[in-house]
């Protein structure tokens, strides 16, 4: 049923007046009257029209999305393609965001965006966990402001972020390792391949799937060798060197696995290998972005691990927004699911969209 003020008034017997000012919590009711109110609303089961509500108190809210550039398919695009489309969803009850976008491999780009970050006023901000200590230091200054932040794609401990979405870092570093150890075995070589940028920054997300990766390794009785190689995109000389000689020196199966998004550039690498050296490596990525998706399908990398980047943006800002509209806490800790992909379920995986 449509249920109109003026029938609320009806049923509990006072003005539509009086509905008003209970609905809206503003002017003097007598508590008695207010109780028939409340009473005739919890029997229809009332639910107010939350969109008329925001925009007749004119009341808009501006959170600040703290994020690395990307180019297009890249792991990035996705998150903010979920941020944008809870952006679209969220835009009637008068919320906008602004982002501020740094280069993901130099921590002095990401200063560069908080810098701007602070120029503005904002309700509150998404943050890209990449670069951990300056994640940490920009947290506390939040902290004295009472502005609230949520962390994307990797949380970092200890802080008093309102929550975090994203993947369990090192839940995929173990599940990687498994997957990785049923594929070559407990005595195999395994390369854990970098990829070369002009800075060379960690992020939190790559330190923790290594300590994830390495502590099922040493717990399920991995006698083999571990060999982390760098790759330079522009010159894959001195790294196809150091792969040859891994495979030609082992017995065996190779394992490979990139720690970020990049396992197409160990791909690239590889495709210069003859075809028997080829064949001796598995290889496990991260992220289904539409370069790995492609090494998967054709056989090159047996499993790819993802976390849903698009749900992880979309969940985040929703949540930011759920806490200024209708005062709802989220969870501190929302891990997105870990999907293990192959090349005969990549495509259901890659037709789903929120």
């Amino acid at each position: 049923m449509n249920i109109r003020i003026i029938d609320i008034a009806r049923m509990a017997g006072v003005s539509t007046g009086t509905v008003d000012r209970v609905l809206h919590n503003r002017g003097r009711v007598s508590e008695e009257k207010r109780a028939k109110v409340e009473k005739v609303l919890k029997e229809i089961n009332y639910e107010p029209n939350m969109v008329a509500r925001f925009l007749a108190s004119k009341k808009s809210y501006r959170f600040a999305i703290l994020a690395p550039t990307y180019s297009s398919g890249d792991y990035w695009q996705l998150v903010c393609e979920g941020i944008d489309k809870a952006t679209d969803e969220l835009k009637k009850f008068n919320i906008s965001t602004e982002y501020f976008l740094f280069n993901q491999y130099d921590r002095f780009s990401f200063v560069n965006a908080v810098n701007s970050f602070k120029e503005k006023e904002f309700d509150g901000v998404l943050i890209a966990t990449l670069f951990g200590d300056y994640v940490i230091k920009l947290s506390k200054e939040l902290d004295a402001k009472g502005m609230p932040y949520i962390y994307i794609d990797s949380g970092i401990s200890g802080q008093k972020d309102l929550s975090y979405f994203g993947g369990d870092s090192f839940g995929t570093g173990v599940i990687a390792a498994k997957l990785l150890l049923n594929e070559v075995g407990a005595v195999a070589d395994i390369i854990i391949a970098h990829i070369r940028f002009r800075y060379k920054e960690i992020s939190v997300q790559m330190k923790t799937r290594e300590n994830g990766f390495m502590e099922y390794l040493e717990n399920n009785n991995f006698r083999g060798n571990i060999h982390h190689i760098e790759i330079n995109p522009d010159d894959y000389t001195m790294s196809l060197l150091q792969v040859k000689d891994i495979i030609n020196n082992s017995q065996g199966l190779v394992g490979g696995i990139v720690l970020n998004s990049r396992i197409y550039e160990l791909v690239t690498l590889l495709e210069k290998l003859d075809v028997d050296q080829q064949n001796k490596i598995r290889l496990v990525g991260h992220d289904a972005i539409e370069r790995n998706v492609k090494g998967l399908r054709e056989g090159r990398i047996s499993f790819i691990l993802s976390q849903r980047p698009e749900l992880q943006g979309y969940d985040a800002l929703k949540a930011m927004g759920n806490y200024f509209l209708f005062k709802q806490t989220p969870e501190k800790v929302n891990y997105m699911p870990i999907d293990i992909l192959i090349k005969e379920n990549v495509d259901y995986y890659s037709n789903y969209k929120l």
